[in-house]
């Protein structure tokens, strides 16, 4: 006899919400082992159940939370938002649903990467099979421990730059080069970078695992050392030129560049780093966003915001925070303002863009 000639979904619904803990605790592990146990009835009455122990997953102990994410960890069945209420709670309970549950998606545990910490990270990290998109938006958070679990994760497939950032990673970091060297799977054009981060009793073991010549590698690293000392070093404008450039694209693969950083930049003075940031989410190059900006300060930040999609209630803050750092820029009344105004009006973000460019050629 199926689940809905034995209940009316309304009469659990009602016991659902009994103030009586013992009842919510009993209907709650009673409807997880049933679901445990294989498909319901049919889609409504799998919907109404998950609906019924989204209602109860609040209200009971932690213990029963526990027990039911064991439960569900391999039921393809299980309601997706349940599921991904577990996947999201602290990590006991969302251990066995991030490792092995069949009804997350890759583009749920992209979202977890995203919006979840260093742990739950981890967790995505051990779980089998997961392919070079998921492993990508793991290793962007540059995590040793995150990036320990993942390559411990041998049927975790990883793209040439996610082996790449892991090796440069390793640097600093001991146990992850031991482990790299134990992935078959590691390229071989990265080989001398790990070769190079290592101590000679790692480098032997690299050596040996990888059947190359550690003598001529060890002659290679000195030479590339060598080399390196000759050249010029580099002066503190191009440092800065960079040390920002690198830190914006970092975060723009992140997906962490923001208006906010924007400001932030301005109020630290940084002009450099908030030039790069808003060239990259304006779509310009930072020669061309300078050019303009020496033309028209005011109506080219007007473009380049509106460029980079940068709501126009935000724009005030941006130009405050230009004051605020020293940059001659008209104020915000009068035809300037109006002219400033004109950029979100009239143009669409692509357009916006354009005729950034064709002022950086006038400037």
């Amino acid at each position: 006899m199926g689940l809905s000639t034995q209940f009316k979904m309304a009469d659990l619904a009602k016991l659902a919400q009994s103030n009586d803990p013992a009842h919510r605790d009993q209907l709650f592990m009673a409807l997880g082992s049933l679901c445990a146990l294989g498909p319901l009835d049919d889609a409504a009455t799998e919907s109404a159940v998950g609906q019924i122990m989204l209602i109860l997953y609040p209200k009971v102990p932690q213990s029963a939370q526990i027990e039911l994410s064991g439960k569900l960890s391999t039921a393809a069945w299980a309601s997706h938002p349940l599921i991904m209420t577990m996947a999201q709670d602290v990590p006991p309970i969302a251990r066995p649903i991030i490792t092995a549950s069949p009804v997350l998606r890759d583009s749920d545990l992209i979202d977890l990467t995203k919006r979840m910490g260093p742990e739950h990270r981890a967790l995505i990290a051990h779980r089998p099979n997961i392919d070079e998109t998921i492993t990508g938006a793991l290793v962007r958070q540059d995590e040793p421990d995150v990036l320990m679990a993942l390559i411990e994760n041998s049927s975790a497939t990883l793209s040439m730059e996610s082996f790449a950032t892991c090796v440069r990673v390793s640097r600093r970091v001991e146990p992850l080069r031991d482990k790299l060297s134990l992935r078959e799977d590691m390229p071989r054009s990265l080989i001398p970078s790990l070769f190079a981060y290592s101590d000679e009793p790692m480098r032997h073991k690299i050596a040996e695992r990888f059947g190359i010549d550690g003598n001529h590698l060890s002659s290679v690293v000195k030479d590339a050392i060598t080399s390196k000392k000759k050249q010029p070093s580099q002066s503190p404008d191009q440092k800065m030129e960079n040390s920002a450039r690198g830190l914006v694209e970092k975060l723009a693969q992140a997906e962490r560049l923001t208006s906010t950083l924007i400001i932030k930049a301005l109020d630290d003075k940084k002009i450099v780093l908030f030039e790069h940031a808003l060239a990259r989410l304006a779509g310009v190059g930072v020669g061309q966003l300078r050019a303009s900006l020496g033309r028209d300060k005011l109506y080219a930040l007007a473009l380049s915001c509106r460029a980079a999609r940068i709501d126009r209630g935000v724009f005030p803050a941006i130009h405050s925070a230009m004051q605020r750092a020293g940059q001659d820029i008209a104020p915000l009344v009068g035809d300037d303002g109006n002219k400033a105004a004109t950029a979100y009006g009239n143009h669409s973000p692509a357009a916006a863009a354009v005729a950034l460019r064709l002022l950086s050629r006038e400037a």
